[in-house]
C-alpha cells in the first residue's frame, strides 16, 4: 500500500509564496529587459541621425567658410532636417539665406527656430537673429546705437543746451554704491552708449551704421 504524507497547511502556503515570488522576479526581469530593448531601439535611429547631422553640419561649414552659400545651406538643410538637431543647424541655413540676399527667407527660418527649437537657449538665438534682421529690413541699424526708433526719448530742459534737443537717460548705480543719471542727446544719433563698471559711457560711432543709426540692405 502507498504511503501517503500529511502536510500542514501554512507549509503548502509556503511553498505557494516561494513560487509566486519567483514567478514575479521572472516577471520583473522580463520588464527589465523589454525595457533596454525598446531603449536601444530608439538609441539606434538617433544615433544614426547624428552621425548624418554631423556629417552634413560639417559639410556645410565648409562651404560657408568658402562663402559658397548656396551649397551649404543644402548640407545645413539637411542637418536641420535630422531629428537630433536642435534648431542650430537650421539658424545657419538662416544665415545662408541672408548671405544669399533672400531676407524674407532668413527671416522665416530664424523665426520658425524661435518657435521650435529645442533648447531656450537656441531659441533666444533665433529670436535674436529675427529681431536684428526685422530692424535691418526697415532700414534701421540693429546695433546698439541711438536711433530715433529707440523708446525713451524724453523733452527735458537742460542748462545750455538748444531746445530742439531730446534726451536719452541713462540711470546709473556704480561699484562704490554711487547713483545718478547721465544723458545724450538727439545730436548723439548712431553713437553707441554702453555701461562700463556700472556707468555708461559714449563708446563712439557704431561700427555697424558708422553712426547713421541706418543700415541699407542690398538686393
Amino acid at each position: 500500500m502507498p504511503k501517503h504524507y500529511w502536510i500542514a497547511p501554512h507549509w503548502i502556503d509556503y511553498v505557494s509564496c516561494i513560487l509566486k515570488s519567483r514567478c514575479l522576479n521572472l516577471l520583473a526581469v522580463l520588464l527589465v529587459l523589454a525595457a533596454f530593448s525598446c531603449a536601444y531601439a530608439q538609441d539606434a535611429p538617433d544615433a544614426a541621425q547624428e552621425t548624418l547631422r554631423q556629417k552634413e553640419y560639417a559639410e556645410g561649414t565648409k562651404l560657408f567658410k568658402e562663402k559658397k552659400y548656396a551649397e551649404a545651406l543644402k548640407h545645413y538643410k539637411k542637418a536641420a532636417d535630422t531629428s537630433t538637431d536642435d534648431g542650430e543647424c537650421a539658424i545657419l541655413a538662416g544665415q545662408c539665406y541672408f548671405h544669399l540676399k533672400d531676407y524674407d527667407k532668413a527671416l522665416k527660418q530664424y523665426q520658425l527656430v524661435a518657435e521650435n527649437g529645442k533648447r531656450i537657449s537656441v531659441k533666444n538665438k533665433a529670436q535674436k537673429c529675427a529681431q536684428q534682421l526685422s530692424c535691418m529690413m526697415k532700414g534701421i541699424c540693429p546695433g546698439n546705437c541711438l536711433k530715433p526708433s529707440m523708446k525713451g526719448w524724453r523733452k527735458m530742459k537742460v542748462a545750455g543746451t538748444p531746445d530742439r534737443l531730446v534726451w536719452m537717460v541713462y540711470p546709473y548705480l556704480d561699484p562704490a554704491g554711487k547713483g545718478g543719471s547721465e544723458y545724450w542727446s538727439n545730436d548723439h544719433m548712431g553713437e553707441v552708449i554702453e555701461y562700463v563698471n556700472g556707468r555708461p559711457k559714449n563708446m563712439g560711432k557704431c561700427p555697424i551704421c558708422n553712426g547713421t543709426g541706418k543700415i541699407t540692405l542690398t538686393k
